[in-house]
């Protein structure tokens, strides 16, 4: 038992600091194996190549789902974004009104001083407009009286948003909620520009704000949760994102990155509960989820379903960063079953 759940520590932690250990790994590779840095572009359509997705938040991670406060940025409107990054493994997510959440992979060889990416995401079936219904389906009580001043702030505060005139577009946002200071959907925004100035300890504020007006804002949750995430309250996190659920429940990003902190934390039923929540719907691109699967069946003592895991990972992704992993888990769990 013991010897399972060190390994499953181990294993887990790496999820957490795989900056780090890419870091220590580089220093001990030749320096034709360096990561290179790169120019990236990304270019999102919606269902198709003629509408653009405009004001889409894209969130560019390295292959395990972690990011920080500048990998995070708006598309123009034109649905084009540039990130300054390194080769290598990369997971994104596009998020945003009237877009449903795309999560996929790619990869940037050594080679490429430049790389452009091309992705088309679907249309919603309602999107997060002031005044707009929830998840759940119905109309927060918070965005029921408006008023036109709040709403004509809010709105350029938006088209701001757009254009990266960061400064103003909050300044929009913070008239919206001087008119209306209900205005949950003006303090998320407003959060999300903080981020873009690296004002996170601000952004926390403008989050826990929207929360508070509206308790059901999962979305908000979210974004809270990236916060915690980067900071490494693994507890705080999974907390967050469990609100979230409640309200978004098949939001595959929150499924992932909960069945993650609770690997990190040993809480292995929920990591599984959440890994095969994400895997019951689309997952391109987060076949990790069954690495975490496995390696929580290993830290409860169930070898046959962790080998079921692994094996489920090499069939959705058998060239994927978690391969060799997989494979050598695979053998070692073979091995290790008594002979009939």
């Amino acid at each position: 038992m013991f010897r399972f759940s060190k390994v499953v520590i181990v294993m887990a932690a790496a999820l957490a600091t795989s900056a780090g250990a890419a870091v220590c790994d580089a220093q001990r590779q030749p320096a034709s194996n360096y990561p290179t840095t790169v120019t990236l572009r990304l270019f999102v359509t919606i269902d198709g190549d003629v509408e653009k997705a405009e004001f889409a938040t894209v969130e560019l991670m390295d292959a395990v789902g972690s990011g920080n406060d500048m990998t995070r940025k708006l598309t123009d409107s034109s649905g084009r974004v540039t990130f300054q990054t390194y080769s290598g493994m990369h997971r994104i997510r596009i998020t945003g009104p009237n877009i449903q959440a795309y999560d996929g992979e790619f990869e940037i060889t050594r080679n490429e001083t430049s790389h452009l990416e091309r992705f088309r995401v679907r249309r919603a079936g309602g999107g997060q407009q002031a005044g707009s219904v929830a998840p759940g389906g119905s109309i927060p009580a918070s965005r029921l009286n408006i008023p036109a001043s709040a709403r004509k702030a809010y709105e350029r505060g938006g088209k701001a948003m757009k254009e990266k005139r960061w400064q103003e577009s909050g300044a929009q946002f913070e008239i919206a909620i001087r008119e209306y200071p209900q205005f949950d959907l003006a303090y998320n925004y407003l959060g999300v520009v903080q981020m873009q100035l690296n004002q996170t300890e601000a952004a926390q504020a403008s989050f826990s704000k929207a929360v508070e007006i509206n308790p059901d804002y999962a979305e908000a949750y979210r974004n809270l949760a990236h916060i915690s995430f980067a900071q490494r309250k693994y507890e705080e996190t999974d907390m967050l994102l469990t609100k979230s659920l409640e309200n978004d429940p098949q939001n595959v990003w929150a499924l992932a990155t909960a069945a993650n902190v609770e690997l990190i934390t040993h809480k292995f039923d929920e990591a599984i509960a959440h890994a095969r929540a994400a895997h019951s719907i689309s997952h391109q691109g987060l076949a990790g989820v069954h690495i975490v699967a496995a390696m929580a069946f290993e830290g409860i003592q169930k070898p046959s379903e962790a080998l079921r895991e692994y094996q489920q990972y090499l069939a959705e992704e058998p060239n994927g960063r978690d391969a060799l992993r997989a494979q050598e888990a695979i053998a070692r769990l073979k091995a290790a079953q008594p002979i009939h």
